[in-house]
């Protein structure tokens, strides 16, 4: 007697049967609804076991098909209802551990730690405090700036050697700001973009727009390309303009010994020493009694000398003057008629004096480990 032959129809049956009993026994390790995904895909996906063994209808004679094709359905049911019953049972599981879960309301949090200003945003603010209320108003102004105003207006020659690439950042003007034409001819002043390198140009824009009596600081942060030790491309800086009739060089001095006053103490002395600046004439250095090494009740008195002040007495503070008429003159202002004076120095160097801080750097780098010492 001899084994009647197996049709196409019987094997795939048989088939569609291994696959939905590798389903069912794959089914109770899907944990998860990526588990039970990869199941659909591993089965019913386009390239899935069970969509591979339907493309085997072709193969039926027509009078089987229709049994077959109920078999497909009857096992792609089964394996979507396999799935939905195991995603409710996980659901439910989820929901009976949220249920079971015990919560200490007796454990006592402990508190965010709350925020400081920076040590340089902190020293602005005192500066600005103290202009104020010796009736000066604060100004800001781009960062990005025309190179006239950073540099024409103010006195600086074209072949000064802050123009230089190696000195100031250029920026790219907008599409269609640029001068026409190519060459040395198309380059012009007011078309050309610089990163800030002093505030001064808020004082241009100042006196452009506004008749004297003007009285302003102007703090904000500046860039010029230096980086070492003791430079940062990018810095504080505070500037000061006043302008009006019959402003001399005693009220600049007078102004300065109010600030240092008001800043670092009283009792400290201000001197002024000749040097030169394209944008203000005669020009100054300003420097302060150093505080760190002066007895109490010395008065004008030499300071005994320490590290900070390099043992001469005095901290350099900035560079100062009276305006040049040239920058009157440019600005719109008749410099017979009016006479004002300029002072500037860095915002980061007062917080260094004011906070002890031996490196610049240690304001940029954002290590709360060194901000975090002085909480304001």
């Amino acid at each position: 007697m001899s084994d009647a032959k197996q049709t196409p129809e019987d094997d795939t049956s048989e088939r569609l049967r291994a696959e939905l009993e590798a389903f069912e026994a794959a089914l109770p390790a899907a944990a998860d609804e990526a588990g039970l995904y990869e199941l659909q895909v591993r089965f019913l996906g386009k390239k899935g076991s069970v969509t591979a063994l339907r493309k085997r209808m072709g193969k039926v004679p027509p009078e089987q098909r229709k049994a077959l094709g109920k078999a497909f359905n009857e096992v792609k049911q089964a394996i979507e209802g396999g799935l939905e019953r195991r995603r409710v049972e996980l659901e439910s599981q989820a929901r009976e551990r949220e249920l079971s879960r015990r919560v200490d309301l007796g454990f006592v949090p402990e508190r965010a730690r709350a925020g400081a200003v920076h040590p340089i945003t902190a020293t602005r603010r005192a500066l600005e405090v103290i202009f104020r209320r010796m009736g000066f108003d604060v100004l800001d102004g781009p960062h990005v700036e025309v190179e006239d105003y950073n540099f024409d207006r103010l006195n600086f020659e074209p072949e000064h050697p802050a123009r230089d690439m190696q000195d100031t950042f250029f920026v790219d003007p907008p599409a269609g700001a640029a001068a026409s034409g190519a060459g040395a001819a198309a380059w012009d002043p007011a078309k050309s973009f610089v990163l800030r390198t002093h505030t001064s140009p808020v004082q241009v824009r100042t006196m452009l727009s506004h008749r004297p009596p003007i009285r302003i600081v102007a703090p904000g942060t500046v860039f010029r390309r230096d980086d070492d030790p003791t430079h940062s491309p990018m810095f504080n800086q505070i500037e000061g303009l006043y302008v009006d009739r019959g402003v001399t060089m005693a009220d600049l001095k007078a102004t300065l010994y109010g600030f240092v006053r008001a800043f670092f103490g009283p009792g400290l002395m201000v001197r002024l020493r000749p040097s030169f600046f394209p944008f203000v004439e005669p020009g100054a250095e300003f420097d302060m009694q150093c505080p760190f090494c002066r007895a109490p009740g010395e008065g004008e008195q030499p300071n005994a000398g320490c590290g900070l002040c390099k043992h001469t007495g005095w901290i350099e503070l900035g560079g100062s003057g009276m305006v040049h008429p040239a920058v009157f003159e440019r600005c719109g202002l008749d410099p017979e008629v009016y006479t004002g004076w300029a002072f500037g120095f860095g915002i980061d160097r007062m917080a260094m004096l004011r906070y002890g801080v031996p490196n610049l750097k240690h304001f940029f780098e954002g290590d709360l480990r060194v901000l975090e010492q002085f909480p304001c």
